[in-house]
């Protein structure tokens, strides 16, 4: 499996619960992908700010890293490792 870095802006429809984040679906290059299963996540500081890492895979069996920062609300797709 070969990573590739990303880092490009998303759309993301996430679940914010009890001071936890959940991404549920994402946008990127106009496809929608939902998230099937999360695999683990993490926080990295960034200066002021917070940013919580998730690894997903989607429906499509694809396994990405979405990054969501929480100085300014922003969602990323940091990597990408399609499996097909």
């Amino acid at each position: 499996m070969i990573f590739e870095d990303i880092f490009e802006p998303i759309e993301v429809i996430s679940h914010f619960k009890d001071g936890q984040i959940r991404p549920l679906r994402f946008k990127w290059n106009g496809r929608v992908y939902k998230v099937h299963q999360l695999n683990g996540h993490w926080v990295s500081n960034q200066g002021y700010s917070k940013q919580y890492h998730f690894s997903v895979m989607a429906d499509t069996s694809d396994y990405f890293e979405l990054l969501f920062d929480s100085g300014n609300f922003d969602w990323q797709i940091a990597r990408v490792c399609l499996d097909g």
